[in-house]
């Protein structure tokens, strides 16, 4: 059995949404927007606007097979940065036992199967590497309609990691409401998939197995 779990390396303050229930996953996505936007009655909007982001990311997860969901608020001190963490691990996706484990090869599979079942999102592909081995990135940019979000432009980026030694797939989505940045943004998350890394370490819970280094946790 692999135990190795993908960690990350984030900056900022980033808050774990608890899946463990219903009721549980209603609460905990009503104090995160409590604590992250304030309680003030002139921020009720605002929180609003989060409650609705982690509802959807949490609908999204329902479709898939969603292993943790994070929001963060900034990446440091008075630099805003919106953006929401999805971590999938499809029990659907079937590699041939002909291809090997080696995550090279593993990733050249996964990239042709796009090529075939999505060509513009094959178009966006792009190579990442770090300690945690290579990994693809594609990425699209959607126009919000409807609601307080109106016009925004959101950027949602998806990372195909192969878990080593094993043809099991991770993928990693990051989405922000800061879709005008494609490149700065794309850039960042970038930089997020190539510090991540497997550890086969027991953490004491799981937002210290997703989240490593020194990033401030809720």
């Amino acid at each position: 059995m692999n135990d190795r779990r993908l960690r990350f390396r984030l900056p900022g303050r980033w808050y774990s949404i608890d899946l463990s229930g219903a009721d549980a996953t209603t609460a905990s996505i009503r104090r995160i927007a409590k604590d992250a936007v304030g309680a003030a009655d002139d921020r009720a909007p605002e929180r609003r606007r989060v409650r609705r982001q982690l509802g959807d990311a949490v609908a999204a997860g329902v479709e898939g097979d969603v292993r943790a969901i994070m929001f963060s608020t900034e990446i440091a001190p008075g630099a805003p940065l919106p953006v929401t963490l999805l971590v999938f691990e499809p029990a659907d996706l079937r590699m041939s036992p002909a291809i090997g484990t080696a995550p090279q090869t593993v990733l050249a599979v996964m990239a042709e199967a796009l090529k075939q079942l999505d060509p513009a999102a094959h178009a966006s592909m792009v190579e990442v590497r770090g300690p945690a081995g290579p990994a693809l990135r594609t990425h699209r940019v959607e126009e919000v309609e409807g609601g307080e979000e109106d016009g925004i432009s959101r950027l949602v980026a998806d990372y195909w990691v192969p878990v080593p030694g094993t043809k099991q797939m991770l993928m990693v989505r990051f989405s922000t409401p800061l879709g005008d940045l494609e490149n700065m943004m794309c850039a960042l998350f970038d930089e997020f998939i190539a510090v991540s890394y497997f550890s086969d370490e027991r953490p004491e819970s799981l937002r210290e197995q997703l989240v490593g280094g020194s990033a401030s946790r809720r």
